[in-house]
């Protein structure tokens, strides 16, 4: 029998069992979601937090952190910490905290052991507590939110057992036994189908990750339950982000200028450019893990901009950067050291190169090649997409500034204290060998010299390393993405100028300071920097059918995957941004539209090229037909 949520609401005044199976349904919806986020692309646009218990959540990370090449272990100190002292919390005593020799394998061994034992203490209170089945429930509930730091390992490589734990986690409920609703319906209590239900979960524990507990001396660790006669070693493990991970896009969304819309070009007539539009922002143009994931160069560059809250445990020092030199996401280009960067500005991108923070690559086409191929694990793309991405990477411009004239210099209307700055920016200093702010920075030249100087922000790699070498940023559009430097490491532009004062002991009087950030803060800002709306749906829909504008282009030219990844762009662009409908009776047309696409894609995988063009069409039209609505 299949019972819904307002069904067991019914149960819910009278009965702790109605309770707990409501609890029980949410959790398992919970973990369906998660399961699809595991073995394919998100399912949200805004994906939330997940409500895990602590432990969970610190186990969690830690497993995906303790897999990393080099190891962040300052987060794994912290989740152990987590972990010990709930456990010590619930009677185990103190745990010794990790020493200053860490080892992986050791760590992650001790920390699944205690997991385990958080959860079988749980249980076992909970069987201790049949007769007070209010407390029972409780008990019960707290075991299986620890218990889920190994659902989402055991639903892929032991399906079976996953499912035998499910049915003994609601045995347990069911055991427990109902007063019914209002005398009528009750249940008695089953004190032997509880205890039986429970052994189910607490036998499993003990034999895969109890106290005797060893993880495989190669490969990932990951708690796999080896001696489960239903394990299947063989299992595609899916590979997720940690809990505490940010890869939603920014609310308000940037405001992003197009050279070609704002000469009132007619986007549907640059195909290249939308072969371009739907590289940026889809996922299938990398490998794993970031088709699984859901991740695409819009993830980070939203609209083109910073997205400030980017930020993924073990990879990332502070919000808005990222090691993309790591082993998650490429581990053949794993460099073997923690080296996060800020996540850079792409606006005005075709006039500052060279490009990557230390200016090692010079050409736009090359950067975005080893992004796809040696940051993300992509396959070697195909020149359509590498062409189309640049031609749409071109495209993006800078905010327009009624502060600075057309060569740089700040116009008259300005404040006092930024043209006062502006002196203090051409000022030659002798500490800087002469140079001034602007000898890199050129205003006449959108504040950038083409060339790569070492300030003295980053430590090279031994006595004569040239690491501290840095391509010089344009200080156009910096208002609006804080932190600075390459590491992110300066939070404000104030603290940039006190950096430089400091460094190279200018000898700035507060005044001065004030001045030239000032001179910075009117440089760097720029008019309407975000949109003044919530809803995004309708411009995010007509972006999509922009994607397909290129359609008959790339037909001409038999690039078949390249309208694979075209169509399976669009279906999950879909799909991600559904449920920002405002009228929510039209999500059936959207999801309709996803499912032409995947129609579409079906189509073009058979060769039947007919039909294909018979889907680009019926796609076309419910476009046409529900614009107005789409929003």
């Amino acid at each position: 029998m299949i019972l819904s949520l307002k069904t067991l609401r019914k149960y819910e005044i009278h009965s702790f069992r109605g309770r707990w199976l409501i609890q029980f349904f949410r959790v398992s919806a919970v973990l369906l979601i998660y399961s699809f986020q595991g073995g394919g692309p998100a399912l949200a646009h805004i994906i939330p937090k997940e409500n895990l218990h602590p432990v969970t959540e610190a186990y969690r990370r830690s497993v995906f952190v303790l897999n990393l090449n080099p190891i962040a272990w300052d987060v794994v100190h912290r989740d152990a910490k987590t972990i010990a002292g709930y456990r010590s919390s619930i009677g185990f005593g103190e745990k010794k905290a990790l020493g200053e020799n860490y080892d992986a394998r050791a760590v992650f061994r001790e920390l699944t052991r205690d997991v385990s034992a958080i959860c079988l203490h749980h249980l076992s209170n909970a069987v201790a507590l049949f007769e007070e089945p209010e407390q029972a429930i409780e008990e019960v509930k707290k075991a299986q939110a620890v218990w889920m730091a190994f659902s989402e390992f055991l639903q892929k490589t032991d399906p079976d057992g996953y499912f035998r734990l499910g049915q003994s986690w609601l045995g347990m409920a069911n055991a427990l036994g109902s007063r019914g609703l209002l005398g009528i319906g009750a249940v008695e209590a089953d004190r032997e189908g509880f205890n039986r239900a429970a052994k189910g979960v607490i036998d499993y524990l003990e034999s895969n990750f109890g106290k005797n507990y060893e993880p495989p001396k190669n490969g990932k660790l990951a708690p796999f339950p080896v001696n489960s006669p239903t394990y299947k070693p063989k299992a595609r493990f899916a590979l997720r982000l940690p809990p505490g991970n940010n890869i939603n896009k920014q609310i308000p969304r940037p405001r992003q200028i197009l050279n070609m819309a704002s000469r009132g070009v007619d986007e549907s007539d640059t195909p290249l450019i939308a072969v371009g539009d739907m590289a940026f922002d889809s996922a299938f143009i990398y490998g794993e893990p970031m088709r699984s994931i859901g991740m695409s160069c819009n993830s980070c560059h939203n609209k083109s901009i910073t997205n400030p809250n980017f930020f993924i445990p073990g990879l990332s020092q502070r919000e808005g950067g990222m090691d993309v030199s790591n082993s998650f996401f490429a581990p053949h280009a794993n460099n073997g050291h923690f080296d996060p960067i800020d996540i850079p500005d792409l606006r005005g991108i075709r006039f500052t190169a060279p490009y990557g923070r230390n200016g090692r690559f010079a050409s736009l086409r090359e950067f975005a090649r080893n992004v796809i191929v040696n940051e993300f694990n992509g396959p070697e793309p195909e020149p359509v997409i590498l062409d189309g991405l640049v031609a749409y990477m071109n495209e993006f411009d800078f905010l327009p500034n009624r502060y600075l004239e057309k060569d740089g210099r700040l116009a008259n209307e300005t404040t006092p204290e930024a043209r006062l700055g502006e002196k203090l920016f051409n000022k030659p200093f002798s500490q800087m060998g002469g140079m001034s702010c602007a000898s890199c920075h050129i205003p006449s030249a959108n504040f950038v010299d083409h060339k790569r100087h070492d300030i003295g922000s980053i430590e090279g790699a031994g006595s004569t390393g040239k690491d501290g070498a840095l391509d010089t940023p344009t200080l156009l559009g910096i208002l609006w993405s804080p932190p600075y430097f390459h590491d992110g490491s300066q939070p404000t532009l104030r603290s940039v100028v006190n950096w430089f004062d400091q460094t190279y002991r200018l000898n700035l009087k507060t005044g001065e300071i004030e001045n030239l950030t000032a001179y910075l803060e009117t440089v760097g800002g720029g008019t309407d920097p975000y949109e003044d709306t919530p809803y995004y749906l309708d411009a995010e829909m007509e972006e999509f059918y922009f994607f397909i504008s290129a359609y008959e282009f790339l037909a001409e030219k038999n690039l078949l995957n390249a309208i694979d990844i075209t169509f399976q762009t669009i279906a999950l662009e879909i799909r991600n941004h559904k449920w920002e409908l405002q009228d929510l009776q039209y999500l059936p047309v959207m999801e309709k539209m996803a499912d032409v696409m995947d129609e579409a894609h079906a189509a073009n995988q058979s060769g039947n090229f007919e039909q294909v063009r018979e889907k680009v069409a019926e796609y076309r039209a419910l476009y046409a037909e529900n614009k107005e609505v789409l929003k």
